[in-house]
């Protein structure tokens, strides 16, 4: 077989390929009975040459053009489930941040050597921003006043936009505003 010289990431699975075939009305000539080297290399011969896709009105994987399209096919399926282990590695490097944040940032009781090791392991789990606990704990670490660098989790657009959502959901309207006080009032009528 020959080596796999596509740009499109390797965590898009066939299935997920010819979904997004079908579901931008990319015109390939391919089907279920192409491999996925030749499916990912007849697409991305087709995005790397057009300009224009087309958008459909639900649009759930939030592409506004072509190049969007492309930048998402280039990077890491954001759907992509962890293996255990994987997932269990993360975790695991999560507490260990989160155990440095919550005593003061101080590395002498913490479980890294130095604070480079704390930043790269920062870096590491950054890219896995769509698990609430990484990002809690990014912002947390954000806060040490010994910071390195800045460091913002990877965050995918689907979750970005159910936070957005959660946000404006928390928002309190001040149309059907209602205070009440408390206490002695003098009213006079005159």
């Amino acid at each position: 077989m020959p080596k796999n010289n596509t740009i499109i990431d390797k965590s898009h699975s066939k299935k997920e390929l010819l979904h997004i075939i079908n579901y931008f009305n990319i015109t390939t000539g391919l089907s279920q009975k192409n491999n996925k080297y030749e499916i990912a290399t007849n697409l991305w011969d087709i995005l790397s040459k057009t300009d224009y896709i087309h958008i459909p009105k639900d649009n759930k994987f939030l592409i506004e053009n072509v190049q969007d399209l492309r930048l998402f096919l280039k990077n890491q399926n954001p759907k992509k489930k962890l293996s255990v282990k994987e997932k269990d590695n993360i975790s695991f490097k999560t507490k260990k941040l989160n155990h440095y944040c919550i005593n003061n940032f101080c590395i002498e009781i913490s479980f890294f050597e130095d604070l480079i090791d704390v930043y790269d392991t920062a870096s590491l789990i950054s890219s896995h921003g769509d698990l609430p606990s990484v990002r809690k704990t990014i912002k947390a670490l954000m806060d040490d006043p010994k910071k390195l660098y800045d460091i913002e989790p990877k965050i995918s657009p689907e979750i970005m936009k159910e936070i957005h959502i959660k946000k404006k959901l928390k928002k309190r309207s001040s149309i059907y505003k209602c205070d009440v006080k408390h206490g002695h009032f003098v009213i006079n009528f005159d």
